[in-house]
């Protein structure tokens, strides 16, 4: 009798159905060959990939003179296994393939947190070198810019730079964290690729927070003025 498999779709385990009808959802492309698949007796999720008798069997060439192979006889082939450890309770099924759904999330997120950090860290260099150019600027073509604009211009920028830091290096430390995970599969790297994510989101969170209050800030102290002038024309 052949075996009854499990399947993991969207994060989510389906089946158990039976191998025939697994392969026959590979071979038509409706399932991936990458699918991550699990049935009694094997420790954890693995590709289906890995297991011959869940892949269609490519077509033998015939070579002329030969006779073609008689479709009704069928040799059944089981590939040797490896051993493997105790085979996990159908309760923690939904825990297995969560954390195989993680694992792959984690995977795909890795070269998005890489990609912003290198940006974010290109950004740092362009307005440090904005800000130089500004100095240079206006002690040359813009030497008649207010001895003021002179000295807060390059400094907005350098805070500016100074802000991006903190971010850029939490989010390269996310993806390397990521990759040592990916790597390790060990509890404890998970929660510190969470944790860096965490570190991550915090900054950006109180960073929002800082900037929305001065743009009150700002809109009170306008609106404060406009009344306080428009109060002086009267008299």
């Amino acid at each position: 009798m052949s075996a009854s498999w499990n399947y993991l779709q969207n994060g989510k385990p389906q089946g158990p159905v039976p191998e025939e009808e697994l392969k026959q959802l590979i071979g038509t492309g409706q399932v991936p060959r990458e699918v991550l698949v699990w049935r009694p007796g094997l420790a954890e999720w693995t590709k289906a990939s890995q297991f011959p008798e869940l892949l269609p069997a490519a077509p033998s060439p015939v070579l002329p003179g030969a006779a073609a192979p008689d479709p009704a006889v069928h040799i059944p082939f089981e590939p040797p296994r490896a051993a493997v450890r105790a085979v996990p309770e159908t309760s923690s099924l939904e825990a297995q393939a969560a954390v195989a759904g993680a694992m792959e999330a984690l995977r795909a997120t890795k070269p998005w947190a890489r990609f912003m950090g290198v940006l974010g860290a290109i950004g740092i260099v362009l307005m440090v070198l904005v800000s130089l150019l500004v100095a240079f600027l206006s002690r040359g073509p813009f030497k008649g810019m207010p001895a003021p604009m002179r000295i807060v211009l390059p400094s907005v920028y350098i805070l500016f730079g100074a802000l991006q830091i903190p971010p850029v290096v939490y989010l390269n430390r996310y993806a390397s964290r990521i990759g040592v995970l990916l790597r390790s599969h060990a509890p404890e790297d998970l929660t510190r690729a969470l944790e860096a994510q965490k570190t991550f989101w915090r900054y950006v969170g109180i960073f929002a927070l800082v900037v929305t209050c001065l743009y009150g800030l700002l809109i009170l102290g306008g609106v404060g003025v406009a009344a306080a002038a428009g109060a002086l024309r009267r008299f």
